[in-house]
């Protein structure tokens, strides 16, 4: 694979985890909940890291996939309409977001894994789908404590 255009692809990755981490610091800043407001800044932070692990990447120039867990997804995100945004959400419609917001990362990355002729490329986008994946796992395991609390 062309370098640059490796190297493109992990900075396109980098904005996307900047632009999910300046959302969430959007949503704190609305939310009078501070429970809430934490989480989402709490889900701020997370973006950041994940920013720095691309960078890490980036810097690199190459990708460890030795941490991405291809097989975990409860498929809980895809059940769910987008929760709305608003001053007086519940923590159900705020995990509900970050776990839509995980979902759409990772389709993104699958189709363009799928329409990518380049092996080596197709890869990283399976990697970087498997990141969100991940994240996405990890949300979905808060929506399920948080929106069926019957079940503990």
């Amino acid at each position: 694979m062309d370098l640059e255009k490796y190297k493109q692809v992990i900075s396109d990755a980098i904005k996307g985890e900047i632009e999910a981490k300046h959302f969430y610091e959007k949503v704190a800043k609305r939310i009078k909940d501070a429970y809430l407001k934490e989480l989402f800044e709490q889900f701020s932070r997370e973006e950041g890291k994940h920013e720095t692990i691309l960078t890490r990447v980036l810097n690199e120039e190459k990708m460890d996939t030795s941490f991405f867990d291809y097989e975990k997804d409860f498929k809980v995100s895809e059940t769910i309409a987008m929760p709305v945004v608003n001053e007086e959400m519940d923590l159900k419609s705020a995990v509900g977001i970050a776990m839509k917001n995980e979902e759409i990362a990772m389709k993104q990355y699958m189709a363009l894994a799928e329409n990518c002729d380049d092996e080596q490329l197709k890869k990283v986008f399976l990697d970087l789908a498997a990141m969100e994946r991940n994240h996405k796992f990890k949300m979905e395991q808060k929506f399920v404590d948080v929106a069926y609390p019957e079940v503990w």
